[in-house]
């Protein structure tokens, strides 16, 4: 992380008005601003002090998990709305995320996937039910919510059946997403066409987690404890000190090794084998003519 280009956050209002910059004119910050479902999450995850960040090291911090430990990176698209998906993904986390002390490696994994799962449900299927204009204004390739709510691929005329149910039972519907994702994720190779780029990038969920798992089961410990204890003392109204501690312990050299960037092992072991995972993504993209990630940071 550029030292000099943290912005700690200490209490919600300061969140609010912060995050509230960040969005793109579109529908986003419209929910935001509007008290919509998009205010409720910032809400949310502004229960602590949090901070956003420029990094020094792109390339491994763009796929670190830094939200899990309280700071959001600050990046960029060439389409401002595809950017604010990955913000409100990882406010949504911020948000969610349950931490535990003397948290075996099993429970982290099981916690962590769960919340990986409502993360990806929300910001690439819900979200267009809850915001039904978002959908041409993000991606010109087609989606995996695009099967269930633009079945004839007419973005003017979405499935009605399925709006009206998010209307009536947004909980419900939102069940029926998640379980349409694991599906996917979770069949046997035999049954899913390795060609189908949607399909792929939803199965490379699987393998990247539990290499996270493998690559964190040594120190997810660290993070835990600081996270709970930022909590306690945000809850005890300590925010301030709690938070300037928690950036501080961060940006040691017990934590960062004289990097600047926490956790810095961990971050290059998991980008490397993210790199090998989308690869795969990669060439599933070609092969339908679709633009490539190439596995790497924008910009």
């Amino acid at each position: 992380m550029r030292a000099d280009r943290i912005d700690l956050l200490i209490s919600r209002d300061e969140i609010h008005e912060y995050v509230l910059n960040l969005w793109a004119d579109g529908p986003i910050a419209e929910s935001h601003r509007k008290g919509g479902m998009v205010h409720d999450i910032v809400d949310r995850f502004g229960k602590v002090p949090r901070f956003f960040y420029e990094p020094s090291e792109p390339d491994i911090e763009w796929t670190h998990f830094s939200t899990w430990w309280g700071g959001i990176l600050l990046c960029d698209y060439d389409n401002p709305h595809i950017r604010d998906l990955r913000y409100l993904h990882e406010i949504y986390h911020g948000a969610t995320l349950p931490y535990l002390r003397d948290c075996s490696v099993a429970m982290l994994e099981s916690k962590n996937f769960a919340n990986e799962r409502q993360a990806s449900t929300l910001t690439e299927m819900a979200i267009y039910l809850e915001l039904p204009e978002l959908r041409e204004l993000t991606f010109d390739h087609p989606i995996f919510m695009d099967r269930f709510l633009y079945p004839t691929g007419d973005f003017s005329r979405p499935d009605r059946q399925l709006v009206d149910h998010w209307k009536a039972d947004s909980r419900t519907t939102f069940d029926f997403l998640l379980e349409q994702r694991r599906k996917v994720i979770e069949a046997p190779a035999s049954e899913i066409d390795p060609a189908d780029p949607q399909v792929i990038w939803l199965r490379r969920y699987g393998e990247q987690g539990r290499n996270w798992v493998r690559i964190w089961s040594e120190r997810y410990g660290e993070v835990e404890n600081a996270m709970l204890t930022l909590i306690e003392r945000s809850a005890a109204g300590e925010r301030e000190a709690a938070g300037r501690n928690h950036l501080a312990w961060l940006l040691s050299d017990v934590v960062s090794e004289g990097t600047g960037v926490p956790f810095h092992r961990e971050a290059r072991a998991f980008r490397d084998a993210f790199d090998t995972l989308v690869t795969a993504y990669d060439a599933a993209m070609t092969e339908s003519g679709e633009t490539a990630v190439k596995g790497k940071a924008p910009g």
